[in-house]
């Protein structure tokens, strides 16, 4: 749930006219302060730009330059006919750790939810059966997932395991860790995976469930997780809003292995 909307009676009243500093600059740190300091809360919608100005003193042309700033340097987000609000912290996740991605959106300690989309039961084909190490017509169970943070979807999973080593698991609640469930129930632990990070475009599926505009840029990550034997277990691609996560990454010298830029020669898709 969102925090509610801005009240006149929070913002001080009148700017400096003696300073040398431009009004918008002084508007820009006003509600930066207020930013910061938590006086204005993350989700939180910001009063209209009539209102700064009335409370203020000023014209409506620095209030609404100050937002640009504030929207342009990562502080608030507009959305056409909603208004603008106070931008979500990015979440982020440490690439050489193997973690459960339920167990990093509840990290954060905001409100968390995930709700399954879809599990069905479809044949391997290219590129997921060479992903998994499976002949072409294996039976693969293929998970769709939306996760969501503070009431808002941010990210869409799709995951692919071979279906034999997982008798039940289509009708188990996946609503939790997979990878929890895959360990307390199966024995089988995560243990390593190799992950591929690019910016795509979001299709209309992807747009309709995460709530952005078609082409908006989305992180997308690839991965071939493998459990303690070696075996690959899961291929997945994540699709996150780019503007709600980071990626860390630490580096250390050694020579022939570590993170390798490759340019794209194809414009690669994501498998649906």
């Amino acid at each position: 749930m969102r925090p509610p909307e801005q009240s006149p009676s929070e913002l001080p009243a009148g700017i400096d006219r003696g300073s040398p500093v431009p009004y918008h600059e002084q508007i820009y740190r006003l509600l930066l302060d207020m930013i910061l300091s938590g006086r204005l809360a993350p989700g939180q919608k910001l009063m209209q730009e009539k209102e700064y100005a009335l409370r203020l003193g000023v014209s409506l042309a620095p209030v609404r330059q100050a937002i640009l700033a504030l929207v342009k340097d990562g502080y608030l987000t507009r959305t056409r006919g909603r208004g603008t609000y106070v931008k979500e912290p990015k979440v982020g996740t440490e690439i050489q750790l193997l973690t459960s991605f339920t167990d990093t959106l509840n990290a954060t300690g905001l409100p968390t939810a995930m709700r399954v989309l879809a599990v069905e039961t479809v044949p391997a084909a290219e590129p997921v059966s060479t992903k998994l190490g499976v002949p072409d017509g294996a039976e693969l169970l293929r998970l769709r997932r939306l996760a969501y943070l503070a009431g808002e979807p941010v990210v869409l999973l799709t995951a692919w395991l071979p279906a034999s080593p997982y008798p039940g698991l289509a009708d188990t609640d996946l609503s939790g860790s997979l990878y929890h469930l895959l360990e307390e129930r199966y024995g089988t632990v995560m243990t390593s995976a190799h992950n591929i990070i690019e910016v795509v475009r979001a299709l209309p599926e992807h747009a309709t469930h995460l709530q952005v505009p078609v082409g908006e840029a989305l992180l997308r990550v690839e991965a071939v997780t493998r459990d303690q034997h070696g075996t690959p277990v899961e291929f997945s691609q994540v699709l996150y809003q780019a503007d709600r996560f980071r990626f860390e990454i630490e580096s250390h010298p050694q020579h022939g292995a570590g993170i390798q830029p490759t340019p794209r020669t194809s414009p690669e898709g994501t498998i649906r």
